[in-house]
């Protein structure tokens, strides 16, 4: 079990142009290697100049490695497949998305690790959609960039999906594990994935953890916001103990049914006296959350089944006031941008209320397909470290 980590710096990182200019950054910096992978991966203007530096990078005898989802990234172009095996970037796509060991498993992380120094890790996909859509606002979404110990942590956390991905080169993969760095600054960082199949629990329980000790205030700004019963039972009896609750969601959303079976629970959490506040300048995409000016969790984690139970996610969790400060003040300025819903503004028919009931059912109805087809398998894929 991996311990938390003290000695590293963090920064919090916005999508848009900085989060671009951030990957171009790190890619260039690299002298090793580079792990790459993330769950969509669109080619655009956007994208054009990482998928360069990659190539550039291998070209100059950096072990470039790239792991893409074969569901969100399936539109990869065979012209960069054909660049990247020219250049000897190492490339493959995680399971597709009807094989017949995973069916339904997916690589929803989003990580660039950059020679066991830097680490940007987050939510954000990479497309021109999300990063800078025309003429709109992009998506809210959030990323860290982490250098220090703990980025050896979280190679030790993917290196199993990449020996398990690229198998030939399995002593070149572990070879990596000679490549450490640490920083004069402080900060308290923890790894923590999901990956049910794995037995893997870790976010979904440092969440309830940080709940349960709450004192003060607890703000989540989240999409695609569907919780199980516990979750709610936690932040419940937190509110109870007189913990303020604020959940900031997007009144735009990219999948509308989802959003709809998200207001399911509207009703409910106005009942229990939790504020919520509805932005709508751009689609919310991001997973972020601080409770007591201490304690912040960011990634790629969302708080429904399908990454509870389905897929592959990865988060920091942080301890650090003066990180939670830089987190605080991002919320104070969303919150301030932001309509905090009241009663009157959950007035709806007849219609529309059983339109959401029926939707939020429908949700949990295909999400418990989806995990239905999630089969375990006997290997175990620790024997790669060995």
């Amino acid at each position: 079990m991996k311990h938390i980590t003290h000695n590293n710096h963090i920064d919090l990182i916005k999508n848009g142009p900085e989060f671009i200019t951030t990957n171009l950054k790190l890619i260039n910096e690299a002298r090793s290697f580079i792990f790459f992978h993330t769950y969509i991966f669109e080619e655009d203007n956007i994208t054009q100049p990482l998928i360069d530096a990659f190539i550039q990078k291998a070209q100059q005898g950096v072990a470039v490695y790239i792991l893409l989802d074969a569901f969100g990234s399936e539109d990869l172009s065979h012209v960069t497949k054909d660049r990247f095996q020219d250049a000897g970037v190492n490339f493959h796509f995680f399971t597709p998305l009807f094989h017949i060991n995973n069916i339904g498993r997916r690589l929803h992380q989003k990580v660039l690790l950059i020679d066991n120094k830097k680490c940007l890790l987050g939510g954000i996909n990479y497309s021109k959609k999300f990063n800078s859509p025309e003429q709109k606002t992009p998506w809210l979404d959030y990323s860290c960039v982490v250098e220090g110990e703990e980025v050896y942590n979280t190679f030790q956390t993917i290196l199993k999906l990449y020996l398990k991905n690229f198998p030939k080169h399995k002593e070149q993969l572990l070879s990596f594990r000679n490549y450490s760095h640490t920083v004069e600054d402080y900060h308290l960082i923890k790894t923590n994935e999901n990956d049910w199949t794995r037995h893997k629990q870790q976010i979904y329980n440092s969440y309830l953890i940080a709940i349960k000790s709450a004192k003060h205030e607890i703000i989540i700004l989240a999409t695609y916001f569907i919780p199980g019963k516990k979750l709610l039972k936690y932040l419940r009896k937190a509110q109870k103990r007189g913990v303020r609750i604020k959940l900031i969601f997007g009144k735009i959303s990219d999948h509308p049914l989802v959003s709809a079976a998200s207001d399911y629970f509207y009703q409910w959490y106005l009942d229990n006296h939790f504020e919520i506040y509805e932005w709508d300048q751009s689609v919310i995409h991001g997973k972020l959350a601080l409770i007591d000016n201490k304690w912040v969790s960011i990634g790629s984690y969302n708080h429904n089944y399908i990454s509870r139970y389905g897929n592959l996610e990865i988060n920091y969790e942080i301890i650090s006031k003066e990180f939670s400060q830089t987190v605080a003040h991002e919320f104070e300025s969303i919150v301030s941008s932001s309509k905090k819903l009241t009663y009157e503004d959950l007035n709806r028919g007849m219609r529309s209320r059983v339109f959401i009931l029926i939707v939020y059912f429908l949700t949990n109805i295909i999400t418990f397909f989806s995990i239905l087809f999630i089969f375990k398998r006997d290997e175990e894929e620790e024997n790669f470290l060995k």
